[in-house]
Parts: C-alpha cells; structure tokens; sequence
C-alpha cells in the first residue's frame, strides 16, 4: 500500500462503475489520496443493465466511495473536450484541496468501424476525446504543477497506441497520440520534477470496451449483445497468455505504483498492462 496522504488527484472518466477511472480513484483513496473525478452526464438509456440494477449513480457514487475510504472527494461534470471547462474544472479542483498532485487523465470513447466506413464525426470524436482532451487536461494541470515544483501524469494510452489492427482507425490513431505526447511531456516537464507516463490496456473487462464491441458484433452477426460479449470474451482470452481479461483493478495497481515515490525515477514511458498480448502479437 503507498502513502498518498496528502495528496491530491485529478482523475478524468471515473464515471463508469466498471471502468478504470473508477477503480484508480478508489486506489488512490484507499492509500490516503484526496480525489477530485471527471466524467460526462450520461442519461439513463444509456447505463449499462448492471448499473441500472445497483442504483448506480455515477461520479456521485463514485464520491461517496471515496468518502468512505475517510479522504475528500469531489465530482466535476466536464467536457474535457472544451478547453475552458478544463481550465475552470482544474480551478476548482485547487479552490477545493489548495494543489493539484496528480493526474490521471483516463477519460476515453471506443467506437471501432472498418476504416473504409468510419465517417468523419467517429473521427473527430476519438481524437478530440482521446487526444486532445488529454493535452487539454495535462497542459493545464502541468501549469500548476510547474509553479509547484513538482507533480505526477498518467495518460492512459492502449496497446492499440503501439501496435495497429483492424476496425480501430480512429482509436488508434488517437492512442499512438498520447503515447507520443506522453513522451514528449516528459522531456519538457522533467526540468520541473513533473514525471509523465502512459499505461497501456489490453483487453478489459469494463463497460466501454465491452458495450462498444458487443454492440457492433452483435448488428454484424444478427445476435443479442450478451451473446456477442461471450464470444468476444473468449476470443480475447485464447490470445491472452495469462489466460484472462484484464479487471480495472489491474490498471490501477500500476497507476497507483506511477504515481508513487517507488517510480521516482520513471517518466516517458508507455507500459503495456496487457496479459502479454503485444509480446505474443
């Protein structure tokens, strides 16, 4: 367990109750950290049945527990995607705690469609969420953390940020993005004792990898998504050398260790957290 006692984090898409946002913020409390999140309104129709079941009441939930780990939460509802909500998102999240310590710039949009058929709003949707909203959300804490001396970024990235494959055109591109933003922000941010890096998901068990998948299998093949998930699980399992999909739990083990005094000599890297998929690719 890391001491993150008086720490404050920024974790953006901590929405979802699958979802690694939501894991990675309940880490971070859990090891002392005060935890602001971000996540978009998202209306009933589309909440997944398991949270429509539990009463799932999104970045509320989320708060609520953070708050029983015995550390501070906040829940801001913002489009990363707007400059100017980000810059006031990150101001109140400063008037709130006083500082910002870390970043976890999580929030993403997977819609996979053939290249040929993927139509310009599925575009600019991926890399205005996965790309830009990332550089808009580090470049303004990185501000901060620079007049502080002193902060930690995690982008999450993919491995399809490090290895194309088919149907994901616009996701890809926009995650080999951030892993050469990442990259980039390290250099010019190391000066400050700013460290920044990646990690990048395989195959996951949460609700917008799953949903979006399903969903498009299961108008392809003519089935119901819950058959399309079946399927899908397996397949990704038969390529997976640890023989699983990964939890979100699993990627915020290794946020939680970037995040802490043990990577202090870490930064501009892209870590794969992925069963060994890429190595056997």
């Amino acid at each position: 367990m890391y001491d993150f006692k008086g720490k404050v984090a920024l974790i953006t898409g901590a929405a979802r109750k699958r979802g690694i946002g939501h894991a990675t913020a309940i880490r971070l409390a859990r090891c002392g950290a005060d935890v602001a999140v971000n996540g978009r309104y998202r209306p009933p129709h589309e909440l997944p049945e398991e949270e429509k079941a539990e009463g799932w009441r999104g970045l509320d939930s989320v708060v609520e527990e953070i708050e029983s780990c015995g550390t501070r939460g906040l829940a801001i509802t913002t489009d990363i995607t707007d400059r100017k909500q980000v810059e006031e998102m990150v101001a109140q999240v400063i008037d709130r705690f006083g500082h910002i310590d870390i970043l976890v710039a999580n929030a993403g949009v997977y819609m996979p469609q053939p290249f040929l058929e993927t139509e310009e709003e599925q575009w600019h949707r991926h890399i205005a969420t996965n790309l830009t909203g990332v550089f808009y959300c580090g470049q303004a804490v990185a501000r901060h953390m620079v007049e502080r001396k002193g902060g930690v970024i995690v982008n999450v990235a993919s491995i399809s940020g490090k290895v194309g494959r088919p149907n994901v055109s616009a996701y890809a591109a926009s995650k080999f993005g951030v892993v050469g933003l990442t990259q980039v922000m390290a250099l010019e941010l190391a000066p400050y004792n700013i460290r920044v890096n990646a990690i990048c998901p395989g195959r996951f068990l949460t609700d917008m990898s799953d949903y979006a998948r399903a969903a498009s299998m299961a108008d392809e093949r003519g089935i119901s998504v819950t058959e399309a998930a079946h399927i899908i699980h397996a397949d990704a399992v038969q390529f997976t050398p640890l023989g699983r999909l990964g939890h979100p739990e699993d990627a915020a083990s290794l946020i939680a260790f970037l995040c802490s005094d043990e990577a202090s000599f870490i930064t501009g890297q892209s870590i794969n957290v992925d069963g060994g998929r890429l190595t056997a690719h």
